[in-house]
């Protein structure tokens, strides 16, 4: 028998103890990975045997204010997904080109993507139905494995253009990106859902077992203050006055003062939710392809900016309503305190002269009101002057000119005024006529809706209601007074004199037939010297004696005949929203025509009379039968241009036609800067009726010079006494 020596133990006592250690070190590790590691790995082993496919939730519809005309909804497309390991190899060309057909995509783009080694790859998005059909059964008819096809959702914007800056768009992946779509994202996005299905190793579909499908919730639908047809009609004048006056922009705001609903807000240039990728002026389409990627982006970043709350301007006249309510609530004057004032055609102010805008016909002697009709300078210069500084910017303050209003969108911009420290005599002199300050166009608004509604500053909002998925309206917006910034007597004081400067004063072209409106214009300087651009404005109230609507609207940079004036370029424009707006609200006339000495008559029905009756009746109603063509007394008439209802001064021509294919069409006479009388004496001539608004020379028309409309059809041309307007 043999023994071991003391070396071959020791050589046995260190493997054993090895053993022991590597022991510890396995079960430790083993440990680790079972208990303390258990859920991370049974996570990693769940992703390896599963694979996972989102279902996108129904993004909640936005409606209008009447809660019926559907302005952005999701519809139900498709998402084509492949799991790359799961095709057929040798087939793989194939099914890429046929897929590639069916969905029009590049092939080898297609095939790249089968061949990827991935779980799962995502082919195609928001594809049609139609297509998504056609792929369904070349699945079905070849048997072909690892190709799906989900349900998946596409935002519309059934009205394309139609307030495209406030309802703004969505990404590729549904989520909002400008407007109320990324302003109240959370609430329009839902919850998505998902399908799951298992997997082998190599990530191939795992046969035999059920996908669970998990329902996605859709998201909550918005119900806006806007009405699209208030909407429609102050997109319909801001275009044509962008067009018309060669502005590079404008911007328009309806308000309801009583609670501050915006009932429309419009930006031109415009472009298309459903393509915001996409140039939409001709101007931008022209240069595009000229333009580098970073030129690009920003283009298309100022083509989506809403303007009416993201830029700011100077103001210009129609931010005096801030100097007369300081004046009046501090008591420095009275509305109607005669001679109170006096314009020599401009006033020293330290060491500058500042005009007023008829420095070379001064005004004289006036009262405030005198001040507000005349829009003179030197008045809200002196008022502000005996107000002072400090006790000055408190109104600013008051009227939230430092800050925001508060409105349910994304990127508004704040007011820019003075520094009230380092503010001097000449600062304070210009601000109190509204330059070298800056403000948006919905801050204007707000300023007029505080006049409008009996001193009380609202916090505008676009968003009335939302309704949870089941219909049930899940929050109400309330309207929100921020504070009293002036007495009821100030308010009506104030808005008293905006109507006299409508019907006696330099606002006279916001004037409009039947209702008492209120109004005030403005011309902004924006930059110096070179640089110098004007911005035109004109602001409305109206119905004076109860205010329904307020209306602002900004021209910048106007370069057509009608000048750069509020007065000639934005009052007509403004007068005509306020027209359409009050008639589709239905809100009664405060005046008949006769009781405006406008001589006018309702053209009658003749269509089914005999050419002999039709006549007869136009006749006795002091209108002038006329036809195009030669037509018996016994011949039916089926058309007549102006139809029935219409109103027209008397001797007007009423077109008669027996059939549709009859009627003949002219190019529109452009009048503007004619007097009324000439033009409707060149409209007689082209077989046009004239509807006047007004009297003196032409500011505009509608429709525009060179429309092509039918025979017979009305113009309206809005005039004034230019030679009193600034």
């Amino acid at each position: 028998m043999s023994y071991m020596t003391l070396k071959n133990q020791k050589r046995i006592l260190i493997m054993l103890l090895c053993c022991v250690a590597v022991s510890i070190v396995l079960f430790s590790r083993l440990f680790y990975i079972q208990v303390i590691k258990s859920d991370y790995y049974k996570q990693r082993a769940y992703s390896q045997q599963t694979r996972q496919r989102t279902v996108a939730a129904k993004r909640g519809t936005i409606y209008d204010a009447t809660g019926e005309k559907v302005l952005a909804q999701s519809v139900s497309v498709n998402v084509v997904t492949a799991v790359p390991n799961s095709i057929d190899k040798d087939k793989k060309q194939e099914i890429a080109n046929k897929i590639a057909e069916i969905l029009e995509l590049n092939a080898e783009d297609v095939l790249a993507k089968l061949t990827k080694n991935t779980s799962s790859v995502t082919i195609a998005t928001k594809v049609e139905k139609e297509k998504s059909t056609k792929l369904l059964e070349y699945i079905e008819e070849e048997e072909i494995e690892g190709i799906r096809v989900d349900e998946d959702t596409k935002r519309v914007y059934p009205y394309n253009t139609l307030l495209a800056h406030v309802l703004g768009f969505v990404g590729t992946d549904n989520e909002g990106l400008e407007g109320l779509e990324a302003y109240y994202d959370d609430e329009l996005s839902g919850v998505p859902g998902k399908i799951v299905g298992s997997t082998d190793g190599s990530g191939r579909e795992t046969p035999f077992t059920n996908e669970q499908y998990v329902a996605p919730i859709d998201g909550k639908d918005i119900v806006l203050t806007i009405d699209a047809t208030i909407q429609s009609i102050t997109e319909k004048y801001l275009n044509k006055a962008v067009k018309e006056n060669l502005a590079t922009y404008g911007m328009a705001v309806v308000i309801r003062p009583s609670t501050g609903e915006v009932l429309a807000m419009a930006s031109n240039p415009t472009y298309d939710p459903n393509d915001p990728f996409t140039p939409y002026s001709e101007e931008l389409k022209a240069k595009w392809d000229s333009l580098s990627s970073e030129e690009k982006s920003t283009e298309l970043k100022q083509m989506w900016r809403n303007r009416v709350i993201s830029d700011t301007y100077e103001p210009g006249s129609t931010f005096k309503i801030v100097t007369a309510t300081a004046a009046l609530e501090e008591k420095v004057t009275e509305m109607d305190r005669a001679n109170d004032f006096s314009c020599a055609g401009s006033l020293k102010v330290g060491t500058w002269n500042i005009k007023c805008w008829r420095y070379y016909k001064p005004h004289g002697s006036e009262s405030l009101r005198q001040g507000i009709m005349n829009s003179c300078n030197p008045v809200f210069m002196e008022v502000s002057q005996r107000i002072g500084i400090d006790k000055y910017c408190e109104y600013l303050s008051a009227f939230n000119l430092y800050s925001k209003t508060g409105i349910d969108l994304p990127g508004e911009a704040s007011g820019i005024m003075h520094d009230q420290k380092s503010m001097t005599a000449v600062d304070l002199a210009t601000t109190s006529f509204g330059q070298t300050i800056q403000i948006s166009t919905l801050q204007t608004a707000v300023n007029y809706c505080a006049v409008a509604n009996g001193g009380y500053l609202i916090q505008p909002y676009v968003v009335k209601e939302i309704k949870s998925g089941t219909g049930n309206y899940e929050k109400k917006t309330e309207s929100k007074v921020l504070k009293q910034i002036m007495s009821k007597e100030t308010a009506d004081s104030i808005l008293s004199a905006l109507e006299d400067t409508v019907t006696d004063g330099t606002a006279k072209s916001g004037a409009v037939r039947g209702y008492r409106v209120g109004g005030k214009t403005a011309t902004g300087e924006n930059g110096r010297g070179e640089n110098l651009k004007y911005l035109a404005g004109y602001a409305g109230v109206a119905p004076i004696n109860n205010p329904e609507i307020v209306v602002v609207m900004n021209l910048y940079d106007p370069k057509g005949v009608s000048g750069h004036g509020g007065a000639t370029v934005c009052g007509p424009v403004v007068g005509s929203i306020i027209d359409e707006t009050l008639r589709y609200l239905d809100i009664k006339p405060d005046y008949t025509l006769e009781e405006n000495n406008i001589k006018e008559k309702l053209i009658p029905n003749v269509t089914g009379k005999t050419v002999a009756e039709a006549k007869n009746i136009l006749t006795e109603n002091g209108f002038v039968f006329v036809s195009d063509v030669e037509l018996n007394d016994t011949d039916i008439i089926n058309v007549q241009i102006p139809k029935d209802g219409a109103s027209l001064m008397e001797g007007s021509q009423v077109r008669v036609y027996t059939s549709e294919d009859q009627k003949q069409t002219v190019s529109v006479p452009d009048v503007r800067n004619k007097t009324s009388d000439k033009a409707i004496e060149e409209f007689k001539n082209a077989g046009l009726n004239t509807r006047v608004v007004g009297s003196g020379y032409v500011l505009t028309q509608d429709p525009s010079p060179g429309s092509v409309i039918d025979k017979g059809s009305i113009v309206t041309i809005k005039c004034v006494d230019t030679t009193e307007l600034p």
